[in-house]
């Protein structure tokens, strides 16, 4: 039996550099995440769902409408690509010459990290991850402890 990898949770400092790959639905959920986490990430993608497009309208992300190239994995150490599968197959070798670290959302296998549902109990941040594989079940999970927690203690949800 495969031994399931070891998860650890890295704070990314607001201005670190992150490159989102896409702009549409799947995008839209990621660049939500990171932006609710402080986070300005650059947005490559011909195009943007209308939610995204409100959103750079209020200059909360940087965009490049333009599909990506090589030349876009060489200085982020953090990229997500919210693709397609097909489409991610074509890119992520980019990413992995360039040594990024990579959230391949729709293909969480291919990916080295992913993003977690995570809230704040007093100094505690706590994360509920499946590596990508079922993003509902982290959400659910949120919910039921954050039901349970509310009561004794002071929550941050994000």
């Amino acid at each position: 039996m495969k031994q399931p990898p070891y998860n650890l949770l890295i704070a990314l400092k607001s201005d670190e550099p992150i490159v989102v790959i896409g702009g549409g639905a799947l995008a839209e959920r990621k660049i939500s995440t990171l932006l609710d986490a402080g986070c300005r990430p650059r947005v490559i993608s011909p195009t943007l769902t209308a939610r995204l497009s409100d959103l750079f309208g209020q200059g909360a992300f940087d965009w490049e409408p333009r599909k990506s190239q090589r030349e876009d994995f060489d200085r982020p150490r953090f990229v997500l690509l919210a693709l397609p599968p097909e489409e991610t197959l074509l890119v992520l070798p980019w990413a992995r010459e360039a040594n990024c670290l990579v959230n391949a959302a729709s293909l969480a296998g291919q990916g080295d990290w992913a993003l977690v549902a995570q809230f704040n109990v007093d100094c505690c941040r706590i994360g509920i991850g499946t590596g990508g594989t079922d993003p509902g079940l982290a959400r659910k999970l949120k919910k039921i402890l954050l039901r349970h927690l509310t009561t004794d203690h002071e929550v941050d949800s994000q």
